[in-house]
């Protein structure tokens, strides 16, 4: 017996999941700029954030809303837009689903400053230059209507069939 009732315990590998929240106004996107000793400090983001264990994406999607900005959401309220399996070029590979939300109530409010140095609004055409790759893909394949996308991973190679 190895601990665990005997079943033998696998190595797996294991991608981040996460949720990148396209909150709209007028046809604008809010927009959070990262700070602190966290990945991608002083670049542009959507609002967004790793799953916790034994939680579903909408329930993050609403978690972190209020966590971030003070927004109260009802699950309802938040729409899949798309989900990439990005490969940033300085980081390790992550999975984002993306999620659409238009009704809320409360006004966007920084509620982690050592998180978030600042917030804007802006349209989804006209991003700022310091934004994240991960934040423009999840907001591409909504401008696009697509749902799914695997950005930054290189090209595969299909195999050559037997000479």
């Amino acid at each position: 017996m190895n601990g665990d009732g005997g079943h033998a315990v696998r190595d797996e590998h294991r991608t981040p999941v996460d949720v990148l929240l396209l909150v709209v106004r007028e046809g604008r996107l809010l927009l959070t700029r990262r700070a602190g000793d966290i990945y991608g400090s002083g670049r542009w983001a959507l609002p967004s954030g790793r799953l916790e264990p034994d939680e579903d994406v909408v329930t993050a999607a609403v978690r972190e809303l209020d966590e971030e900005l003070g927004l109260r959401v009802e699950e309802d309220d938040v729409a899949f837009v798309g989900v990439t399996h990005a490969l940033p070029p300085d980081s390790g590979a992550r999975i984002g689903f993306g999620f659409l939300v238009a009704r809320w109530a409360g006004e966007p409010t920084i509620r982690e400053p050592e998180l978030c140095s600042a917030l804007q609004w802006c349209a989804p055409n006209e991003l700022p230059e310091r934004t994240l790759p991960y934040t423009r893909e999840i907001v591409r394949l909504h401008v696009q209507g697509e749902h799914f996308s695997r950005a930054g991973w290189p090209p595969r190679t299909p195999p050559h069939p037997a000479d």
